[in-house]
Parts: structure tokens; C-alpha cells; sequence
């Protein structure tokens, strides 16, 4: 059954029919001074894990944080508090861990969690996925605080056109600290949304609790036409905040009892924002003293902004956009260029002195997600006191010789059968992976050159291609039309490596390609990777692996595993396995009573797209701790293939 998130085409509809798509190219992150920098964001990839889940609670759009104890100033939580997650469409199920394919049991409009602390602990987080939803069935969830010993929400539920026709306020008893949903008020059509033929105005977006002693609640004001997205504001007392009547509504000059004066083009505070948002007071750093208003720009893009306010109703400054999400590109091929980012948000009590903790969501338009990734939140840290560095200049090396441009000298006439490019995105920024590019060949440094091989549309962290002849040359050269997925102009090549001929250099299949294991999965990847140190998996399983993908179908002849180098702690006993499928594997060799620091093995020829190894005892039997160390796998073709 086909359960594609009806928030979704809530969210979107508009901005695709306005050209919007969500393979827009990216905006450039670039700037030319000091001042126009925006602040450093990098990927919180352990708040990202968190909800990477493999059963039960799977997958949600949504997410806001709401403190349990009312306290949401920046890093106000404590390894004592507790937090309640709010998410809207939610996944049920069952996930295979090597793939991440899903197989779906449920399907609700909305759910719940409640971490307690304020680390993303897996252990100390409770989801609350009841049959009809955390909060009822039918209608999608908004921001929420706690009052007293009460959780308020709001929620909206759709017209056929899936527009929201009315909101609701939701009340959840507080009990012991934690909300107790057997126990859920909802008070329907409570007055907080506006329609007439030009404009539907919402509000519940995004909650700031004010210095002042109001609680300010954020909306957006859709315009009909072309789905585009205001924002808007209202506030009330706290401890009037379950009274709708005693709200306020911020017609552009003053409070007013009238919702309608939202509709106004004075009231708006700021323009192109998503449905869901957030406003936070910054104690410190560069913007100390002020307002953050956090969204992603027009609905549905790849660009995550912010805008600073002088107060919580502004005036804003221009949105700064500080983050590309690149879950568009990463996921193009698989989803025929469907996955969208959307609603992005901070969680400022969940988040560090310094630096803010900021939400996204990922989704896949007209169709189900084809893994958990592609329907889950992603984070990013916002650093608060330091400005984003400015983008790297590329360089260059080969395995043949050290290049100092996007020239490489091979020292001689060689005979080259193809060549790496290692992109930006194999450290993380996959928005930044070369697009379009040639490679040419030369005999001579001043040329003539010629094109060897011609690459458009790259979305891949790594390329490795061989030339359908061998070339005869001593000189390589890279040309880039188009450096990034966006119109960002500058060049990021992490490496561009030459295969020469086989006289000189067999090329290792594993190199840099992706890596998974059984435990410490983050780590994995430092086996393809000459330039990391040692994968450790202390898990204390009995048996653990690590395989590799190839990429395609490779012939193997020999492979070389590298150990931790000291000897107790060398891999004693181990099997190398490949697969077609990443599933079905076939055991190829087997290695006992290694002590070496590095095991090179010649095998019988085979075919396959996965290798395996298998470490069966990882250290030498006087050692208590059975941890697994691997410096290196490296995979060579077989002499015919090469």
C-alpha cells in the first residue's frame, strides 16, 4: 500500500507548480569579503543518528522539541531534563540493516518521543506511536510548550485540496514530567486560521517564549496564487495561553484581538519562509542580544536560512542562507530526482553554548521514500560565534606522481588505462561534487591536448572510470565545466589519481569506496581510506565483518589486509566472502593463525560486486579484550582483468 505523506503535498504543491522543483540547482554558498560570510554550520551527525532506526518508530516529517520543564533557552536542558518530540506523518515498521529498505506495518499522522537528558542517547529515548496517532488521527502536529503541568500543541486538519480548513488546540496532562497520550484534550476549530480568495493565514508554527512574559507564536501567510510564504505573529500571556481569546495578533503597528489584520502586507515580518520555523533569543556570540529566525527558503529548496531580528517580531535582516542540504543530489538516481528538503528549525535547549542546534526534513514528492533515509530529520550545528570558512582551493595528487594544478605529470610516456577523481562530497559535502568535467591527454606539457573522456550530471563522491583504449601520455589534464551542483564556482578535488599501466601500478578496487560493518559503522570507511587511521569495533561480538562496495562487477585476483601492527592485536583468524547481492555470500578464502602486521593473499580469479571480511578471532587468545583493529583492505583485479 501506498502511503505517501498527505503533509507533504500540503507542504509542496504550490512551490512545484511555481517552477520550485526539488532538483533545483543549488544556490551558491560563496562570498567575496570577511563581512558577507555566513556562520559556520557543519552536520550534527549524532543528533542525525538518533533517529536512524531500524524497528517500531522508523521514519517522520515534523520534529519540533518542546521542553518538558518550560525551559527553552539556548542549552537549557540538562542531563536531568526531559524532552518531547512532536512529529506529523510517521512510518512504522521493520528495517533491513544493510540497505535500509523498509517494510511498512503502520502508518499514522502523527507521534511522539521523549529523550531524557540532553545528549541524543538511543537509550534514554521513549517513542510513542499509538494507533491513531500521539495526538489523534486525521490532523497534522505544530509547535508545542509546556505550561505548568500541561503540554500545548496545536494541530491543523486538511480540506480536499489539502490545505489546512481548521486548527485545533491540544492539551496533554503532564504526569510525573513525562505527557501521559492516554490522556489527550483537543479542543477543535479554535480560531487561529484565516481563509478568504486570496490568502490562508496560520498560526502554531513556531513558539518562542518572550523575556517579557508573552509567548510569541509564529504563522505563515500563504498566498493562494503561488503558494508563496510570509511570516507572521501573534502572542499572548503564558498563563493565558489556552485562553485563544486572550491572543494578540500583529497587524504591523500594533496587537490585535482581530486575526484578520494578519492578512495584511504590513504585518508580515519576513518573506520566502517554509511551514515550519523557529525564532530564538541568542545570549551570545556575534549576534548576542538578538533574534534567529531559522527557516529553509520558499517551502521546499535546498537552502537553509537564517535572518537576524532586533526583537521577536523583528525587523529581520535579509535571510543569510548558511547551509545546502544535499540530500536532492545524493538521492537523485535512485528517486528520478524526487527528494526534497523542507522545514527546517533550531532546538535551542537541545543545543551547546555556542552553537545552535538546527533541524531539516527530507522527503521523496509523489511517491513512498525508498529507505529510512529519505524520511527522517537531519541536523546541523550552527556555530554562533565563528564565520564559515571560506571554500578551499582545490589541489590535486596521483598515485604516479604529485600534480600542483589539475595537471598531472606521470614523469615519462606511460600507458594509462583510466583514472580517480575523488569529489568534495567524500568528506560530507555532496553539494560541492564536480558536475561536469573532461579529461584530456597531452604528450607534451604545451599540448596538443585531447579529450580522453567526457563526464556530465556527477553526483558521485568518487569516480573511477577506465578509457575504452589504453592512452598512450605523459600528461593528464582536468577541465571542469561545471564545479558544483549549484552555480558555485570553485573547483574541489580532493584527488585525481591516474591508472597507469600494469607494469607500474594495479589499482586497488577498494579504494575509497563504501565501506559498512556490524558495529562502529561510522569509523568503517577508514579501511578504503589511506588517509585515516585504524577502524576499532570493540563491540565484543563474537563474530564481526566489514564489507566493501565495489561499485560494480570487478574480477579479484589478490587482496591485502593490513592490521593494528602490534602483535597480539594483528587479526588471528579471518574470512574474506563476496556477494552479487549484498546478501547472498560465498566464501573465497580463509586465513588462521595470522600473527603478521599485513596479510597479502593471492585467490582464484572470481566475479562480484561486494567482498566481505569476516574476523572470526580478532586478537591473540592472551588478550582479554576481543576488539577487532583494522589499518586497511585493499582488493586488486586479477592480472587477465588488468
Amino acid at each position: 500500500m501506498t502511503t505517501v505523506s498527505r503533509r507533504t503535498f500540503l507542504r509542496t504543491n504550490a512551490a512545484l507548480a511555481t517552477g520550485l522543483g526539488v532538483s533545483a540547482a543549488l544556490p551558491a554558498l560563496s562570498w567575496s569579503s570577511p563581512t558577507d560570510r555566513p556562520l559556520r554550520a557543519t552536520r550534527a551527525d549524532e543528533w542525525t543518528q538518533l533517529f536512524d532506526r531500524r524497528s517500531g518508530w522508523i521514519g517522520a516529517d515534523g520534529i519540533y522539541s518542546v521542553p518538558l520543564d518550560g525551559r527553552d533557552g539556548l542549552a537549557s536542558a540538562t542531563p536531568g531534563s526531559r524532552t518531547a518530540f512532536i512529529f506529523s506523518d510517521t512510518r512504522i515498521g521493520t528495517v533491513d540493516p544493510r540497505n535500509l529498505s523498509y517494510q511498512q506495518t503502520g502508518f499514522i499522522n502523527n507521534s511522539s518521543a521523549v529523550l531524557t537528558g540532553n545528549r541524543p542517547d538511543p537509550g534514554r529515548t521513549t517513542f510513542v506511536i499509538p494507533e491513531n496517532g500521539a495526538f489523534g488521527s486525521g490532523f497534522w502536529m505544530n509547535d508545542g510548550i509546556a505550561i505548568g503541568d500541561t503540554l500545548y500543541a496545536t494541530g491543523f486538519a486538511p480540506d480536499a485540496n489539502w490545505n489546512a480548513a481548521r486548527v485545533d488546540l491540544i492539551a496533554v496532562p503532564l504526569t510525573g514530567g513525562v505527557p501521559d497520550y492516554t490522556a489527550v484534550r483537543r479542543t477543535e476549530d479554535v480560531g487561529l486560521l484565516v481563509r478568504d480568495s486570496t490568502h490562508i493565514v496560520m498560526f502554531g508554527v513556531g513558539i518562542t517564549p518572550g523575556a517579557d512574559g508573552h509567548v510569541y507564536v509564529y504563522g505563515y501567510r500563504n498566498t493562494l496564487a503561488d503558494g508563496h510564504k510570509d511570516l507572521v505573529v501573534a502572542r499572548v500571556r503564558r498563563e493565558e495561553f489556552a485562553d485563544i481569546a486572550a491572543w494578540r495578533f500583529w497587524s504591523g503597528t500594533t496587537w490585535s484581538p482581530d486575526i484578520t489584520v494578519s492578512v495584511r502586507d504590513a504585518a508580515v515580518l519576513h518573506s520566502d519562509v517554509s511551514t515550519e520555523l523557529s525564532v530564538t533569543p541568542i545570549p551570545t556570540g556575534r549576534y548576542a542580544g538578538k533574534y534567529l529566525l531559522v527557516y529553509l527558503r520558499n517551502v521546499n529548496s535546498t537552502g537553509l536560512e537564517y535572518a537576524v531580528g532586533s526583537s521577536p517580531i523583528g525587523p529581520f535582516s535579509a535571510g543569510v542562507r548558511f547551509y545546502n542540504c544535499p540530500e536532492p543530489y545524493v538521492y537523485e538516481a535512485e528517486t528520478e530526482g524526487g527528494t526534497y528538503c523542507y522545514n527546517a528549525k533550531a532546538h535551542p535547549s537541545l543545543s551547546e553554548d555556542g552553537r545552535l542546534l538546527i533541524s531539516y526534513n527530507v522527503n521523496r514528492v509523489g511517491a513512498d521514500p525508498l529507505t529510512t533515509e529519505i524520511y527522517r530529520p537531519r541536523f546541523v550545528w550552527l556555530d554562533l560565534q565563528r564565520l564559515a570558512d571560506r571554500p578551499p582551493a582545490p589541489r590535486a595528487t596521483t598515485d604516479v606522481a604529485v600534480g600542483t594544478s589539475r595537471v598531472l605529470d606521470l614523469g615519462g610516456l606511460r600507458t594509462i588505462s583510466g583514472y580517480r577523481l575523488k569529489h568534495a562530497g567524500y568528506d560530507g559535502r555532496t553539494a560541492f561534487n564536480t558536475r561536469d568535467f573532461t579529461v584530456e591527454a597531452a604528450q607534451r606539457a604545451g599540448g596538443p591536448w585531447r579529450p580522453v573522456d567526457v563526464v556530465k550530471g556527477n553526483i558521485e563522491n568518487l569516480t573511477e572510470r577506465r578509457f575504452a583504449s589504453p592512452v598512450s601520455a605523459r600528461y593528464l589534464r582536468l577541465s571542469v565545466q561545471r564545479p558544483t551542483q549549484s552555480d558555485d564556482t570553485t573547483v574541489r578535488i580532493l584527488e585525481f589519481a591516474a591508472f597507469a599501466d600494469a607494469g607500474s601500478v594495479v589499482p586497488d578496487l577498494a579504494r575509497y569506496r563504501p565501506t559498512i560493518a556490524d558495529a562502529a559503522n561510522s569509523t568503517a570507511h577508514y579501511v578504503t581510506d589511506p588517509a585515516e587511521d585504524l577502524w576499532v569495533n570493540d563491540s565484543g561480538h563474537a563474530i564481526t565483518w566489514l564489507s566493501v562496495d565495489l561499485g560494480a562487477d570487478r574480477t579479484i585476483g589478490r587482496y591485502v589486509v593490513e592490521h593494528a601492527g602490534v602483535p597480539d592485536l594483528n587479526t588471528r583468524d579471518f574470512v574474506l566472502q563476496s556477494s552479487d547481492n549484498d546478501k547472498l555470500w560465498t566464501t573465497r578464502d580463509t586465513v588462521s593463525g595470522n600473527t603478521a602486521a599485513t596479510t597479502g593473499r593471492t585467490v582464484s580469479p572470481f566475479t562480484a560486486r561486494y567482498v566481505r571480511l569476516v574476523i572470526t578471532r580478532p586478537v591473540a587468545d592472551a588478550v582479554p579484550a576481543k576488539t577487532t583493529r583494522l589499518r586497511a583492505l585493499k582488493v586488486y583485479p586479477s592480472v587477465q582483468e588488468f
